[in-house]
């Protein structure tokens, strides 16, 4: 059965109101991370912003341009983490700068099961480091070098 026009309105309107209260959250971790001369920035989300085609990645042009300003005016380690996907990557979106990585954690189809383990020592010029750990296991595997650098 297709939508009402009804539903269509409160499905927009639920969508604008979340997407203006995400770019909110993004403002105010950057102008907290300014306040206090922050070394790094980390932002967490369910979605993989950069899965499929990029032509059909419409649903977060917002977002990713935010994300994109307030990382470049930031200037320091930017580690964004994702889920969604699922398919481990590590990168630096189209469009995003240099100081910004991306980590999309692996799930749980893929083989063989792994953790990330994910390590912050403000104290070092590379901010972040990270492994993959099988479950179960002591096997590590290391993270592609060097996440989210200055």
């Amino acid at each position: 059965m297709p939508e009402t026009r009804a539903e269509t309105a409160l499905r927009s309107r639920e969508y604008t109101l979340r997407e203006a209260a995400a770019l909110k959250w993004i403002d105010r971790i950057f102008d907290a991370a300014q306040d206090e001369d922050a070394p790094a920035v980390v932002l967490g989300m369910q979605a993989d912003m950069w899965d499929g085609p990029a032509a059909g990645q419409t649903a977060f042009i917002a977002i990713k341009a935010v994300i994109a300003d307030r990382a470049a005016r930031f200037g320091k380690p930017v580690l964004l983490l994702e889920g969604d996907s699922h398919q481990f990557t590590v990168d630096t979106p189209p469009g995003q700068p240099a100081n910004l990585t991306r980590v999309v954690v692996q799930g749980s189809t893929e083989m063989p099961h792994e953790w990330l383990r994910l390590r912050v020592d403000p104290s070092k010029p590379k901010v972040f480091s990270c492994e993959n750990v099988v479950f179960g296991s002591a096997a590590v595997t290391p993270c592609p070098a060097p996440l989210a650098r200055r």
